[in-house]
């Protein structure tokens, strides 16, 4: 059984798409891979950045959830990366495969998992194949519209069913070494174990130049 831990970066937190979303993988994964699925929201009161940072290393995988705001991911995804980036290159990313599931209204989710692939490539993570998931509304109105139809051509629009891919390759991921990739050189960041610094100034140690 592998662990597999689901972040929602919602700005809804436990409500609407991606709170749905959240929900029906960790059935698939429950009931359907027979894995363990660990579900850590953003918006809720983050525990200590060191526990975050255990339950990181704990984890064999990660799927990553957001809606799309203007073209880009939340603030709370934003400020977790941020804050998680001193874990580059750690236990707690590295050599680990990740998935994205994104929810947008008609537009740019395909730009934003793109992106949210690299950064957690960034971190020390790989991308299993077939590891991403868009649905939007309009795709979801479509499939509705032309069910039932011989030749449907919406056959190939993502749905929610298609989730259950996603989670078969990234849990198959789960179970390959991790022993056997190499990290680059890197300036290590610092962040002191305390409270999860929601907001307000984060210094990690970049270098100032200016």
């Amino acid at each position: 059984m592998k662990k597999i831990l689901i972040i929602n970066g919602s700005l809804r937190g436990t409500t609407g798409n991606s709170a749905a979303l959240a929900k029906a993988a960790a059935t698939v994964l429950t009931e359907e891979l027979q894995q363990e699925a660990i579900l850590l929201t953003l918006t809720d009161p983050m525990p200590t950045v060191g526990t975050v940072y255990d339950l990181l290393v704990s984890c064999d995988a990660i799927l990553v959830i957001t809606g799309v705001y203007w073209n880009n991911w939340s603030s709370p995804l934003q400020r977790f990366i941020e804050v998680t980036t001193a874990f580059e290159n750690t236990p707690a990313f590295f050599g680990k495969p990740v998935a994205s599931a994104v929810t947008m209204d008609s537009v740019g989710g395909i730009e934003v998992a793109a992106r949210l692939q690299a950064v957690f490539g960034g971190l020390g993570c790989w991308s299993p194949p077939c590891s991403t998931i868009v649905l939007s509304r309009t795709g979801q109105e479509a499939i509705t519209a032309s069910a039932g139809q011989e030749n449907d051509p919406n056959e190939d629009v993502w749905r929610l069913d298609d989730l259950s891919i996603v989670l078969h390759n990234l849990v198959t991921a789960a179970g390959m070494s991790r022993d056997k990739w190499m990290a680059w050189p890197h300036a290590a960041l610092a962040v002191p174990d305390g409270p999860w610094p929601v907001n307000g100034p984060l210094d990690m140690g970049t270098p100032q130049f200016l």
